[in-house]
């Protein structure tokens, strides 16, 4: 190993301490006995550290200079990406402790006529949804805007912990779950490799339930069902095609939804359009259309996204896409 690849794990090692005992030992306490208020503020203090590091700090930069431009706000971007999975926690936590009710937030909802007759039909459809705020995700299972029976599927808490990063996400995610057994309309959790497709199958032909799935979740390129694109920032990631399938073979709709914060706390939802694949229809087609109205939203506003945005390809404000750096420099010249 070289000295360079020894100081690269040795300040990860150090960022993932900052995110576990801020959490544990810091954010959890603050998030139930002070007001929101301030134990947000205390959030953000924190992410002042990840900031400032070698590693976390310059790599979150890197990438959303390359996406956004060198700069303040690129500065901005980075600030607000490294203190968002601290946020989302606080909240969480209040959820979870009774300190925080819900059912009270305010919820905007963007092209809700699109979804309006998969609600009044009763009939089950999927929720193609992407890695945005935590804090914003769990609106979606408000019965304001969910009808039927909400189902999420996530991935299962690591069963070992191995390393800095399992522990990391074995607490984010802990307090995700645990928040599911504390909102107004009891959300189902079905763990991706331990629930069947055939169970998730039958879910979708019986009436009434709401599947939602994660489908820009990271995949493995040399498994069945999964290909390969350009994705926000990154050149090329791999991504299944599961939900679609799965929408083909249930003979029910799949619509696209992005989820985020607005400026005063208010929890805006956009809808997509609906699509009733037929056995005919591309899977990676309508994929591709579905990770098309995550992207966009990930290029305008990427601080609410939780997973890396990637650093290889720049936003194009004006025309609301990612090009290839390359292309950009020439029309920019």
């Amino acid at each position: 190993m070289s000295f360079r690849d020894l100081k690269g794990r040795i300040f990860s090692a150090f960022d993932e301490v900052i995110r576990i005992t801020s959490m544990r030992l810091i954010l959890y306490p603050v998030a139930y006995a002070l007001p929101r208020k301030l134990a947000l503020w205390i959030a953000n203090v924190l992410a002042l550290l990840l900031v400032l590091s070698p590693k976390s700090g310059k790599n979150t930069y890197s990438q959303m200079s390359q996406g956004f431009g060198k700069g303040l706000r690129s500065l901005d971007l980075t600030y607000k990406w490294l203190r968002r999975p601290f946020r989302d926690f606080v909240i969480l936590t209040r959820i979870i402790n009774q300190r925080e009710d819900p059912s009270k937030w305010r919820i905007i909802e963007k092209n809700p006529e699109a979804i309006k007759a998969l609600r009044e039909s009763g009939e089950s459809y999927i929720v193609a949804s992407g890695h945005f705020s935590r804090e914003a995700l769990i609106s979606l299972f408000d019965p304001r805007i969910t009808f039927g029976h909400p189902i999420h599927v996530a991935i299962d808490v690591p069963e070992r912990i191995q390393s800095l990063y399992d522990r990391r996400i074995c607490i984010r995610l802990g307090a995700l779950l645990r928040t599911a057994n504390y909102l107004e309309k009891k959300v189902e959790i079905l763990f991706v490799g331990k629930c069947p497709f055939k169970e998730l199958l039958r879910r979708l032909r019986n009436q009434g339930n709401v599947l939602f799935i994660h489908v820009d979740a990271p995949w493995h390129a040399n498994r069945p069902g999964s290909f390969l694109r350009p994705f926000a920032g990154h050149q090329s990631r791999a991504f299944a095609t599961g939900a679609v399938r799965l929408a083909k073979l249930a003979k029910c709709p799949v619509v696209s939804c992005v989820y985020r914060l607005g400026k005063d706390g208010t929890k805006i939802i956009e809808w997509g359009t609906p699509y009733f694949p037929q056995e005919s229809d591309d899977d990676i087609n309508i994929t591709n259309r579905l990770l098309d109205h995550l992207e966009t939203a990930i290029g305008e506003r990427p601080a609410q996204y939780i997973l890396e945005v990637g650093g290889d390809r720049r936003w194009n404000s004006p025309n609301k896409c990612w090009e290839n750096v390359v292309t950009a420099k020439i029309e920019n010249e």
